[in-house]
Parts: C-alpha cells; sequence; structure tokens
C-alpha cells in the first residue's frame, strides 16, 4: 500500500502524469492539439511548429472553437508550466477528459520527441 501510495505521489509532482510515455505525447499531438499559452510576443520569438497560440488567459473562451469534442487530446506547454497548468485546470473543470501540461516549451520538445 505504501508503495502504491509513494508512485500516486510521485504522478502528482510529474509533468503530464505517469499514465503517459514520450510516445503518447507524439500520438496525442497527432490525434488533438498542441497549444501554446504564452503571450503573441512570446509565440512570434520561439514556438513550436504546429502548435496553436492560445494565451492561457483566453482559453475557456476559445477552446470550444478549436476542440469541440471533449475527448479530444489536448497539449499545452507555455515558459515554465505555470500558464500551461492553469490552462489544464481550467480545461479539466469545463469537462475535457484528455489534457496534459507538458511545461515549458524545451519539456514539450523532449516530451514529444522534437529534441
Amino acid at each position: 500500500m505504501f508503495r502504491a501510495l509513494l508512485a500516486s505521489i510521485v504522478c502528482l509532482f510529474t509533468l503530464g502524469g505517469c499514465s503517459s510515455s514520450d510516445e503518447d505525447y507524439a500520438r496525442w499531438w497527432q490525434e488533438g492539439i498542441l497549444l501554446d499559452t504564452r503571450t503573441p510576443l512570446e509565440h512570434q520569438q520561439s514556438h513550436i511548429d504546429g502548435s496553436v497560440l492560445v494565451p492561457y488567459e483566453l482559453v475557456p473562451q476559445r477552446i470550444a472553437a478549436l476542440v469541440p469534442d471533449k475527448n479530444t487530446p489536448v497539449l499545452l506547454y507555455c515558459r515554465s508550466g505555470r500558464r500551461a497548468g492553469i490552462a489544464e485546470s481550467a480545461l479539466r473543470d469545463m469537462g475535457y477528459t484528455q489534457v496534459k501540461n507538458l511545461g515549458s516549451q524545451t519539456q514539450a520538445e523532449r516530451a514529444l520527441g522534437l529534441r
């Protein structure tokens, strides 16, 4: 029982959780969408090709037009993971079931096998 509890605690502090491997993130992206939750200026300076810019505070207003099916995979990133985490919480509160915060752009690139 202690092992299961410890594994659960570790999963809570692991970006993206413990249920998916890096290969799953690439598959999720093929099946869903990758959102850059930073500012337009940050996105203009650098971004992951194919990502869609939606600043984190606008995600709740814009997500339905981009992702009408709440079972569609949604991957998120920002500069550090904080804003993507806020967007992730908002999406979960709205009923989206497959949402992953990949953290920073660099962490997202690694998770997607781009680095």
